[in-house]
């Protein structure tokens, strides 16, 4: 190398070194001038957080993080400063935001996901919470959420389930309700034309003496009219206990008005044959003027028995009360008439005249006084009435 080109590289090599420590000059002035800035947003933000001036904190914290996008420490201190301000904010929308945008720097921040999902658990918007709770469970992993979600979604479909055993029940019952409906309605036409004859064969039928059989006690089956407050109101038709039928007036539930009751269906040791009160009715009960017929097998009577019996008079709750009528026809044929005077169910003695039987009393004569109607003081009244008085 010649002395020339020696010195030329003494040269270069001297401003390569003045360029470096210019350059490293530069370069630490610059670094130490962004630590500052990044130091004193810090500063700053802690002071605003101190103060609760928590938006005023978020602002100098991102400054800063905007010169060290990946410090940790500086995320969570955004992250705290949106956590403390949504709890000013209550269970608003302002709030929602904080806790998101707090999920925004930290996706592991389990409070935020329960804050959000606790909100809308309390506007009662349980969709969005389960939506929330299972982003959460994805990003946390907390298992706690996804109890909750699991808990919420087997009452949501053990609920669904009973919800619909309720319609279908209430659709079965309907159904029931409206079959039975249609078996009482076939009756309204022998009420209505008074054929009591073909009314008694139907209600023989095996059908109707099972449909009868399902009521039982205080029960009842009706098909009619209904008050705005589905009330029995109006002409209807039902069925009661022991095989009562009714067809006529009925007022707030209770059979009330001109109506008739009848039986037709005994045990087979039975000699009555079928029951029939056509009258006036109150409180569920015969009350006002009515007539009381009872017709019976002629095998199974004696030649003096009445094979029908017909009772007119007054009756209050369901009892002869007032000047009674009785006409009796015979097995032969032979037609008998009777008046009496009951209280409360019990005839009055109307001879002192021995009845011949031990224990009764007279209680009405023919004209001619050839026989006698006997009583033992036992309540008298309208079938099936008598037997709630005893």
């Amino acid at each position: 190398m010649t002395k020339k080109e020696a010195l030329a590289l003494k040269i270069f090599v001297g401003a390569v070194l003045v360029a470096t420590l210019l350059f490293g000059a530069f370069y630490f002035e610059s670094y130490r001038s962004v630590a500052n800035e990044v130091a004193d947003q810090i500063n700053k933000g802690n002071a605003y957080m101190e103060a609760e001036c928590y938006a005023e904190a978020i602002e100098c914290y991102e400054r800063a993080l905007e010169h060290e996008e990946g410090n940790e420490k500086i995320k969570s201190a955004i992250v705290l400063a949106y956590m403390s301000m949504a709890s000013d904010y209550g269970n608003s929308d302002e709030a929602l935001l904080c806790y998101q945008n707090a999920i925004g720097f930290n996706p592991n921040n389990k409070t935020a996901y329960w804050s959000i999902a606790n909100i809308y658990e309390e506007r009662g918007d349980e969709d969005t919470m389960l939506d929330v709770l299972h982003k959460g469970f994805e990003d946390t992993g907390d298992e706690s959420m996804n109890a909750k979600v699991f808990a919420i979604e087997e009452k949501r479909a053990r609920l669904k389930a009973e919800e619909e055993a309720r319609i279908a029940e209430e659709e079965a019952k309907r159904a029931e309700e409206e079959a039975r409906a249609e078996k009482l309605e076939q009756l309204r036409p022998f009420f209505e034309d008074e054929d009591y004859d073909g009314l008694k064969e139907k209600l023989r039928e095996e059908e109707y003496v099972a449909f009868s059989e399902e009521v039982i006690g205080d029960n009842s089956y009706y098909s009619g009219d209904h008050d705005v407050d589905g009330r029995r109101e109006g002409y209807g038709i039902a069925v009661y206990e022991n095989g009562y039928y009714y067809y006529g007036q009925f007022h707030e539930d209770q059979r009330s008005g001109k109506g008739v009751m009848i039986r037709a269906n005994y045990s087979e040791s039975s000699s009555i044959g079928s029951f029939i009160y056509d009258g006036e009715w109150s409180n569920d009960k015969p009350n006002g003027a009515g007539t009381a017929k009872s017709n019976y097998y002629k095998d199974r009577i004696s030649a003096s028995d009445f094979a029908s019996k017909e009772i007119k008079g007054n009756y209050t709750d369901g009892l002869e009360d007032g000047e009674m009528t009785l006409v009796g026809v015979t097995r032969s044929g032979a037609k008998r008439t009777f008046k009496y005077r009951a209280e409360n169910g019990v005839a009055e003695k109307s001879s002192n005249d021995s009845s011949g039987v031990k224990g009764q009393y007279i209680i009405a004569q023919t004209e001619d006084k050839s026989e006698s109607l006997t009583s033992d003081g036992s309540k008298r009244g309208v079938e099936g009435f008598v037997e709630e008085e005893e």
